[in-house]
C-alpha cells in the first residue's frame, strides 16, 4: 500500500477533529498519507513499522560506512596481544 489511494489518503482536518479514529486506522492499515490543500506533507505509520524501517536503514546506513572505510588506507596497526600485554 505504498501508494496513495482514497482510503490511506487523510487530511489535515481528519488528524485535527478524529485523531483517535486516525491512529486506529493506522493501527490497522499500517499507514496513512496526510494531505494538506491536496499536497502530499506526512506519512504516519504503525510504531513497529517505524522501527522495522530504522533498523533496516542503519544496517543499510552501517554497510555504507563499513564498505568506505574499507577503502582507506590503514596504518601498519597494532598486534592485540601486544595491547592486551600493556593494558592488562
Amino acid at each position: 500500500m505504498l501508494i496513495p489511494t482514497v482510503k490511506s489518503v487523510k487530511t489535515i482536518t481528519d488528524m485535527r477533529e478524529k485523531a483517535l479514529e486516525l491512529l486506529n486506522f493506522v493501527e490497522k492499515e499500517g499507514l496513512a498519507y496526510i494531505f494538506h490543500r491536496s499536497k502530499p506533507k506526512a506519512v504516519l505509520l504503525r510504531l513497529e513499522d517505524f522501527i522495522a524501517l530504522n533498523e533496516i536503514l542503519e544496517v543499510y546506513l552501517d554497510e555504507k560506512d563499513a564498505k568506505k572505510l574499507s577503502k582507506e588506507k590503514r596504518g601498519k596497526g597494532i598486534i592485540l596481544e601486544d595491547v592486551l600485554k600493556k593494558y592488562i
